[in-house]
């Protein structure tokens, strides 16, 4: 049977769902609306810098930070709407607001929580729509199933392309297979399209930041020197999967992402209709293998 504790930690308020069989999901809202942690026994599902997540002022290194309502950087940090200048910084607002958390309902093999963020005076100098987002997590054994609601709460239409930035701990070497189902990626740090062979050769540079659209499947997953395999799956609504690494860093991102760096820029976004809601799901399950 899975339970519910509120505690707090460092001044932030931290949402806690667990059962005995030693499952354990955090989340602090004002942080984000952020998942911080997921453990199934000893065993993590998120690398986490503590040192990012109790520090306001910094961008948290950790967990699964929401991206909305862009993925990735705007030129210049800035983009047009109805001939009017926006300003806003890498990943969009959603990761650096606060958000509001309702009571987790608890069953026998499974807790829900919902989290929610609706616009106000700040989002709106950086983001001029009404909008509410509704994120129902889904926390079982071995799995998180995030299911999203983006509503246009304003009387035009609200463009918008979301994604998620999880950070997966990966010890050692990183990853001993992966699967990413794409023939071909777009390398951020050299600007050059290569064929996908495989796993790249994370040592060999200080950061790699690959970009793969033309995805033929909606599964992604690396496995673990530790004998754990983490698995993505998302919906038709993600088209991009971003893998971003840190040679001295005990994590891998595969990020499901619904559009790609600077499409704000270029006109390019999801388009909710006045009073409409736009739905997606994005799931994540870690499994042993060996």
């Amino acid at each position: 049977m899975f339970s519910f504790r509120r505690t707090a930690e460092k001044g932030f308020e931290v949402y806690e769902v667990y059962n005995e069989k030693g499952i354990t999901a955090k989340f602090i809202p004002e942080r984000g609306g952020l998942l911080t942690e997921y453990f199934m026994g000893d065993i993590p599902l998120f690398y986490l810098d503590s040192s990012t997540l109790f520090d306001n002022t910094k961008n948290v290194r950790g967990g699964n930070p929401v991206l909305f309502p862009i993925c990735g950087p705007l030129e210049n940090d800035r983009y047009v709407l109805e001939g009017r200048e926006y300003q806003m910084k890498q990943h969009g607002l959603a990761r650096t607001v606060p958000w509001q958390a309702e009571e987790p309902e608890c069953f026998r093999d499974s807790a829900r929580i919902n989290l929610y963020l609706e616009s106000n005076k700040a989002t709106k100098s950086m983001y001029p729509f009404d909008f509410r987002l509704e994120f129902s997590y889904f926390i079982t054994e071995g799995t998180i199933i995030i299911e999203q609601k983006y509503f246009n709460c304003s009387d035009q239409e609200m463009p918008f392309y979301a994604g998620f930035h999880p950070y997966f701990y990966a010890p050692g070497g990183k990853a001993v297979n992966l699967h990413i189902p794409a023939r071909r990626c777009f390398d951020i740090k050299s600007g050059k399209t290569k064929v996908f062979r495989g796993i790249p050769d994370f040592d060999a540079v200080p950061e790699t930041n690959l970009v793969f659209g033309s995805l033929q499947g909606n599964e992604a997953c690396f496995d673990r020197s530790d004998g754990f395999r983490v698995t993505v799956r998302y919906d038709d609504s993600f088209s991009y999967i971003v893998l971003w690494v840190l040679r001295d860093r005990e994590f891998v991102c595969l990020e499901p992402w619904m559009g790609d760096n600077y499409d704000m820029n270029r006109g390019r976004a999801v388009r909710v209709k006045p009073g409409c809601e736009y739905r997606a799901v994005v799931s994540y399950s870690i499994s042993q293998i060996f």
